[in-house]
């Protein structure tokens, strides 16, 4: 695209929502371009979160002109391309598509399919769905559109609403969306030109453009390798070559050099051509890679095996990335960390490429591996050669990673053999390895050892596992799994490359399954959701998608961070600890505050109120510190706040304040296990619950264990926020909260003043798991006491890595049980220990929670249960999705695995053994899972299967829940009608989390007035006019509110009882709303819920999961979900469904991925960005997705309903008892006793999978 002629020293923005902003010398280096359509252009509907280019909410589409002069659009991460990358790019947002104005397609249909909840992530998915289409011609089969999503977060849907809805516009759809392609492609919105001022015009003969920037550092824009040369002779400043910029996602940038030099317009590095090799540029595009591969591969035999290598780039980050990512900016984020496991480094190693490199004083060629021993400073990588292979070659590579996508390798490896003619003596072989160490590469000694060997023998593979297990180098690694899995995961990858080639006559059929490799040969995920719907009651009982849906899916619902700026805005950040346990002596924010921007720094001695952000007026509730007055206690607990002028500012500038320490002297206790040997005077009896019935007699067996599970990080879409901004006497406070009273306290008590003077609006919250109950008072109290000191507005939107060094996770727990049973497994007796881990202090407490959740479903007449509770040196944790309820019923959980496998007994059978008699609804559960699962069935298949397959392995287990829904409520609702036209506001205690409260709470009222939803609106929950509520928790706030608004309903209804419309007999709803406004009827009612208008219920399902395992990699995936769960009569059954995905499938990650990884000598936490902590991603969720609601009318619940958003992540634990199974089946093939039990404590992580099965090398054979 040409150049726009402006004003000097800038970059022009075309946005094809119209306009053409200028971006120059008045911004930073690091300006995002996300920085500039949501700070400078107030486009706010493409979000923000990771910052590093892994959540997705940040997508937008651009067009550009490729190397070939082609117009092409492509997805890109706005958090990675820095504003000044952008000349050239023509950027669509989400508000370029389509708004209330006319929506796009893909916005209508991903609403009506519910596929947004929360719907802080519904723009990016939105708009990488557009950018997709865009790319190919609106020609996408189903499984391109699922493979295209390991770019995008969500933790609220489960995913499976979100692909069938994308998947509805491919080509090969069962029932294809009728839309005319042109329609699209069309933009609906109306975009004013540009500004006539200006016109286009050819680049000036490619000029260096030179633009002095904000922060005084100088950025290039050049157009050879020429160019940079001679930038280089007279630049003598650190510098940095700028082309995609994605690297900034694995090695974080604290801040840019001081020169800049943009290579993208660099056409040489961006060429391809073919001589004896096919020589690619260095800043080709990984996608364009791929396609330039898929290419070459199907019309040059001697280039075939590139289709292998295309397999392996398709897991490389993700589609965003891979648009702008280059081969040489890869190459170089290997050169400057070769720890750094970089699969196209592994890959050019592997089949023998050479990388070219340009400096002033000429060119040298070296192989990847010489490259890395290369000093590059004023040198650059110009193209890379890729041999032609013969067809007595034979490639295959495996990527290890801990979820389907978007991760990076725990271990990767490429395996090239060169076999004679025959095709078994080995000729030459390159064994090559990423994620080891920093410098063991190659396997040199068992490359040596296989040439001149029969390649297919048993002797030849004994042989070189022998020696390839006494070369492998492997060390630790921050933030990825022990050398141990990661050594014995390289010897599994080494025997599947050898599987995957050997001839089928050559191997026994038992060992070909190890060949499998999970990642690439998934196929496509389906689900089915079963319900009952009655139409005469709707809209109550009707499936209907969110009503704010559209506005989610089009950027339109407005959160926190969405509120325009404003002048003299500041931005803030914590300075925070870096010790676990001691005193600070000295704070010197002096570097910090020399910056050009940094405003002020404040400590706990600028607080004018209570140094707290929890208040302790409300019940259960203990102080917790805003900012240290000294006293350390956990690794980045705040000690002060930075204020500046930018965020990006802000954070650096934090890092810079000094602090000096009194350190303690020993290691931290991280951990409830830390603290039961170190120090067991941390641990305190809660409640003890005495059995009430004596022990049975009938005692065969008493089992003795342990289990420990960690935390859970809560992975909110929207971070920690508030905005908070001075009005004419007081505070405007808007926090992305769960509880608006709790926040309208502390804002208060911290400031010292009347409550009265702070106005809290919560608009709504774009995710909380209960992240946002009380831990939103840390953010909301920081900002509010900035704009209280500086008379500024405020915003405080705590970046990924903050929010999860300083906020609290899930409480982990510990848990040891004696347990006798019959010999036909029912329980004589159960002495069960429960065990929390608080952190350093009581902050959220669980331990009520765990109570009535302990015994399930089951009779727990003759349990002893203790609950304790302990503390250690991590951040005070906080309440989870389903808290306690979660822990408990999965502790009771694998009692019941337990004894059924040390009495060889099905799982069903045992629990049918101890369900509690009077709890009916279980037994309809259990039997509606049995049959519908086909249980008995597929359990023979499994274990036909696990007989058959020694390397894959399969398990099928199930899990039951009893959740019980506590009456944990106080909540006010207003409700008024309006007399021109008998339209309806509500506002309520609620906030709108996701769970759909707003469009229940409208069925209901539509419902008992009788009117059409569409005359029904929910207006955001504010402390002026509905003020003293309590926080929006425990499942338990949709009934309250709706059962408040009918409440509220009737008062009016009972006043228009009387009221009489002079001469119409059957009048119409505002026929009567405006005779009563005339009589002077009061047409405005509140009612105020409390725990004597609800009584406390149990929502019970049952699951059933089968899971699929590669027992040399761990890697697994999940065949099948069946999913029944009584959720009484259904308010909305679509919404109810999408709720059970959404949690099943938080609960999938945290028993399978999600870990966190703490410095056990420090106390801090070491996999602190997205692109460490691993939360499922859409092609991790089931194959097959079943979800079967059942309705038995809940008699105490609000209009029958039951408890549903978080009752279902308890279930998620028969996806770990499934993996549990399937290791199980393997090491009795390893010689362990068939029922064995062992102990995992945390998630089946790919290292626990892998080391719990125990497979031996000596095993690992081709017959």
């Amino acid at each position: 695209m040409d150049d726009f002629v402006g004003p000097p020293q800038c970059t022009l923005l075309p946005l094809n929502h119209g306009g053409c902003p200028i971006a120059g010398s008045e911004v930073d280096s690091d300006e995002t371009l996300n920085d500039f359509l949501r700070k400078r252009l107030n486009l706010r509907g493409t979000k923000l979160m990771c910052k590093v280019g892994t959540c997705g909410t940040c997508i937008v589409a651009a067009t550009a002109s490729d190397h070939d002069g082609y117009r092409r659009t492509y997805s890109v991460n706005s958090c990675l391309l820095t504003i000044l990358q952008c000349q050239d790019l023509e950027i669509t947002t989400i508000e370029g598509i389509g708004d209330r104005q006319g929506y796009h397609p893909l916005q209508r249909t991903l609403a009506e399919y519910n596929g947004t909840q929360c719907g802080y992530c519904s723009p990016g998915w939105v708009m990488n769905m557009y950018s997709s289409l865009e790319s190919n011609d609106y020609k996408m089969t189903q499984c391109e559109i699922e493979n295209s999503f390991g770019s995008n977060n969500c933790r609220c849907t489960g995913y499976r609403p979100i692909l069938d809805a994308f998947k509805s516009f491919a080509s090969d759809a069962p029932k294809p969306k009728i839309i005319d392609i042109e329609d699209l492609k069309k933009c609906n919105k109306k975009c004013d030109p540009c500004d006539k001022d200006w016109c286009f015009i050819p680049d000036r003969d490619h000029e260096v453009k030179t633009i002095h920037l904000k922060d005084d550092k100088v950025w290039y824009r050049v157009f050879g390798v020429s160019d940079i040369f001679d930038i280089w002779r007279h630049e003598h400043e650190s510098y940095m070559l700028v082309n995609g910029n994605t690297g900034r996602g694995i090695l974080p940038i604290p801040e840019f050099p001081k020169v800049l030099i943009d290579i993208s317009a660099v056409e040489v590095l961006k060429t391809h051509y073919l001589d004896q090799n096919l020589v690619i540029g260095a800043g080709v595009t990984l996608t364009s890679l791929i396609d330039i591969f898929k290419k070459t591969s199907e019309h040059y035999e001697d280039f075939s095996y590139l289709d292998k290598v295309c397999e392996h780039l398709d897991l490389v980050a993700h589609v965003p990335v891979r648009n702008i990512a280059t081969i040489g900016g890869n190459l170089m984020l290997k050169h400057r960390d070769p720890v750094f496991p970089s699969d196209v480094f592994l890959l050019l190693e592997a089949i023998g490429a050479v990388i070219t490199i340009a400096s002033i004083d000429g060119t040298l060629v070296a192989t990847p591996v010489d490259f890395l021993l290369i000093d590059m400073r004023k040198k650059i990588i110009t193209n890379i050669k890729i041999p032609p292979l013969s067809r007595h070659f034979h490639f295959v590579s495996f990527k290890v990673m801990p979820r389907s996508q978007n991760a990076i390798a725990e271990i990767n490896g490429a395996f090239l053999y060169e076999l004679d003619s025959n095709e078994k003596t080995v000729k030459s072989a390159r064994i090559v390895y990423g994620g080891l160490s920093d410098d063991f590469i190659h396997a040199s000694k068992t490359e040596t050892f296989l040439v001149g060997k029969d390649l297919f023998q048993n002797d030849t593979l004994q042989g070189a596992l022998i020696i390839l297990e006494k070369e492998i180098v492997a060390e630790e690694i921050k933030a990825m799994y022990s050398p141990e899995y990661r050594k014995k995961a390289a010897l599994g990858i080494f025997y599947k490359g050898l599987l995957s080639l050997t001839p089928s006559k050559q191997l026994n059929e038992r060992y070909a399954s190890g060949a499998r490799d999970l990642r690439k040969t998934r196929p496509l995920s389906k689900g089915t959701e079963v319900y009952d719907t009655n139409p005469i009651l709707w809209p109550l009982n009707e499936p209907m998608p969110k009503l704010e849906a559209l506005i989610q899916c089009s950027g339109e619902a407005k959160y926190v961070d969405d509120l325009q700026t404003q002048p003299k805005e500041v931005y803030c950040a914590f300075v925070t600890a870096k010790i676990f346990s001691g005193e600070f002596e000295n704070v010197d924010p002096s570097p910090a505050l020399i910056l050009p921007g940094v405003i002020a720094f404040y400590s706990a001695k600028d607080i004018p109120g209570t140094n707290s952000f929890i208040s302790e007026t409300v019940t259960s509730y203990q102080r917790e510190i805003l900012l240290s007055d000294g006293k350390i206690t956990f690794y980045d607990q705040p000690i002060g706040i930075i204020v500046a002028e930018t965020e990006a500012l802000a954070a650096r500038a934090a890092e810079l304040v000094k602090v000096t320490y009194t350190k303690a002297q020993r290691k931290p206790l991280l951990d409830i296990r830390d603290v039961m040997t170190e120090d067991p005077s941390r641990i305190t009896l809660f409640l003890a619950l005495p059995a009430r019935e004596p022990p049975g007699a009938d005692i065969d067996k008493v089992i003795k264990g342990t289990e420990d599970i960690f935390w859970q990080y809560h992975y909110t879409m929207e971070t920690q926020s508030c905005v908070t901004r001075p009005n004419e006497d007081g505070i405007d406070v808007f926090p992305s909260s769960q509880f608006l009273d709790m926040s309208h306290l502390v804002v208060a008590n911290v400031l010292n003043i009347e409550q009265s003077r702070v106005n809290v609006v919560i608009p709504r919250c774009g995710g909380a798991y209960g992240s946002k109950i009380s831990r939103s008072g840390l953010i909301a109290t920081a900002c509010s006491l900035v704009t209280y000191l500086l008379n500024r507005p405020c915003r405080f939107i705590m970046d990924f890595q903050a929010n999860m060094r300083i906020i609290g996770k899930r409480t982990p727990s510990h848990f040891e049980y004696e347990v006798a049973v019959s010999s036909d497994g029912e329980i004589q007796y159960l002495n069960y220990n429960i065990y929390d881990d608080l952190g350093y202090k009581q902050g959220d407490f669980i331990g009520f929670l765990l109570v009535s959740a302990m015994r399930n479903c089951y009779n727990n007449r003759r349990w002893n249960c203790n609950i304790y509770y302990a503390f250690t040196d991590t951040t005070p944790n906080t309440y989870a999705r389903s808290p306690g309820s979660l822990e408990a019923i999965a502790m009771t959980e694998h009692v019941f695995e337990r004894i059924s496998y040390e009495l060889d007994m099905d799982p069903i059978e045992v629990r049918s053994k101890n369900l509690k008699k009077e709890e009916k609804e279980i037994y309809q559960v259990l039997e509606t899972l049995i049959k519908d699962s086909e249980y008995y069935k597929r359990k023979e298949e499994v274990e036909k299967f696990n007989k058959k397959n020694r390397w894959i392995k399969r398990g099928f287990r199930i899990a039951t829940m009893s959740w019980p829904g506590p009456p944990m409520v106080d909540f006010h609702i207003s409700l008024s009608v309006y007399h021109g036209d008998g339209s309806v506001i509500v506002k309520h205690g609620g906030i709108e989390l996701g769970q759909g409260i707003n469009t229940k709470v409208t069925q209901a009222i539509a419902f008992v007035f009788k009117i059409p939803i569409s005359k029904i609106k929910c207006r955001p929950c504010e402390s002026s006019s509905i003020p003293n509520n309590f926080t929006t928790a425990a499942s338990r706030t949709t009934q309250s509110v709706g059962f408040g608004a009918i409440k509220c309903c009737q008062i009016i209804l009972d006043r228009l009882s009387a009221v009489r419309v002079d001469g119409v007999e059957d009048p119409t709803w505002e026929q009567l709303i405006q005779a009563a406004y005339q009589q002077g009827v009061n047409l405005q009612a509140s009612y105020h819920v409390t725990t004597a208008d609800q009584e406390a219920h149990r929502s019970v399902g049952a699951a059933a999961a089968e899971v699929e395992l590669d027992i040399l990699t761990g890697e697994s995936q999940i065949l099948r979900v069946d999913i029944v769960e009584d959720v009484g009569t259904s308010l909305n059954p679509e919404i109810d469904v999408g709720q059970i995905e959404g949690a099943f499938v938080m609960g999938l990650g945290y028993w399978t991925s999600e870990e966190i990884k703490f410095n056990k000598d420090t106390g801090e936490i070491q996999n602190d960005l997205a692109t460490s902590y691993h939360i499922p991603l859409a092609k991790d969720i089931p194959i097959d997705f079943r979800i079967k609601l059942l309705r038995n009318h809940n008699e105490i619940g609000t209009l029958g309903s039951r408890c549903v958003a978080e009752p279902a992540i308890c279930l998620s634990v028969c996806v770990a008892f499934a993996l549990k199974a399937a290791i199980l089946s393997s090491r009795e093939e390893s010689g362990f006793p068939r029922n064995q039990w062992f102990k995992n404590d945390g998630p089946y992580t790919l290292e626990a999978n892998v080391m719990h099965s125990e497979a031996k090398v000596e095993e690992f054979l081709y017959k």
